[in-house]
């Protein structure tokens, strides 16, 4: 992290956050109980749950501000734009305005050939090491969690894990179906999704502000990975909210075609669509989400899906 980094991670603090993101909605003219700045990924949430999107987007619009923020003064400066950041914190707010959709590009393509020797291991091998023993993560609770190669021995597993004990963490192998939903989603990721560069970035559509980052960007294509338990869950929920993300993504990053990966578990498969973008899907996408953030009343989702859910106290239609 370089001095211009590390002087905006210190200074942009949560309390000051707050007070940019609702100074920012009073640049625009909008209320402060309105919400502006939502995640794609949030957005393709609709073909999930359509009430959900909108709660969980409303959770993490300070997050979604924060990035929106940190990346138009971070790329203002390594394009030149800025040299340091001002005194004023709400002069920060005028910064990254003036960067254009190419400039986005060259910072991408920047990207793609510092991680030329990343991308080529993309045609076939796997971003966790097959030969490490244990990696450290988070899970979804905060916690340590050390994670064992499955391909380990019993002996070298219990081993592995009783140094986990020492220092605090829980050992579990790393293929085990007993990991939290996003932290095995995380596991995937890093062992069964193909690698290209990308680059976040924020779009105006309506009074909002779209920030997406997808999990590639090539010159043609954007791409989207997932990871589900059952080809079931996979073909009829998993995939259109993929696919509606992809679409987002190429909708907004300019990109015409799709690559759609989703991991089954119960299969050990990956499938795959590669897939023009439909502009179509995109916008009715974002018009549906809109219309249950202006209150219109939203379908309800299956029963079993609110199981689940961690907005169930806040949920009109659960209520």
């Amino acid at each position: 992290m370089g001095i211009f980094e590390q002087e905006l991670a210190t200074r942009l603090t949560a309390k000051r956050l707050r007070k940019l993101l609702l100074l920012e909605k009073e640049r625009r003219g909008i209320d402060h109980s309105k919400l502006v700045f939502v995640g794609m990924a949030n957005i393709a949430h609709y073909w999930w749950c359509a009430i959900q999107s909108v709660l969980k987007s409303v959770e993490m619009e300070s997050g979604f501000f924060g990035a929106y923020l940190m990346d138009r003064l971070l790329y203002s400066h390594q394009l030149g734009h800025i040299t340091a950041l001002p005194r004023k914190t709400e002069k920060w707010l005028d910064i990254g305005s003036q960067i254009t959709f190419e400039e986005i590009e060259t910072l991408l393509r920047e990207r793609a050939e510092k991680a030329n020797k990343l991308l080529k291991r993309a045609k076939g091998e796997n971003r966790i090491d097959t030969q490490a023993v244990s990696l450290d993560t988070i899970d979804d609770a905060g916690n340590v969690i050390t994670l064992l190669n499955p391909m380990l021995s019993s002996e070298e597993k219990e081993h592995f894990a009783a140094e986990a004990r020492a220092k605090g963490s829980h050992a579990v192998s790393w293929d085990s179906t007993s990991l939290p939903p996003k932290l095995r989603g995380k596991i995937h990721q890093m062992s069964k999704a193909e690698m290209y560069p990308t680059i976040r970035w924020n779009f105006v559509w309506h009074d909002y502000v779209v920030v997406g980052v997808p999990d590639g960007i090539t010159d043609s294509f954007v791409y989207e990975f997932k990871s589900t338990a059952s080809k079931f869950l996979c073909n009829y929920y998993i995939k259109p909210v993929a696919l509606a993300q992809a679409d987002l993504y190429g909708y907004f990053f300019r990109r015409r075609r799709k690559r759609v990966q989703i991991y089954v578990m119960e299969e050990d498969n990956t499938q795959a669509w590669d897939e023009p973008v439909s502009e179509e899907r995109a916008l009715k996408t974002l018009n549906d989400f809109e219309r249950i953030d202006k209150g219109e009343l939203a379908k309800p989702p299956k029963a079993w899906k609110c199981k689940s859910c961690e907005f169930t106290s806040s949920c009109p239609i659960h209520a």
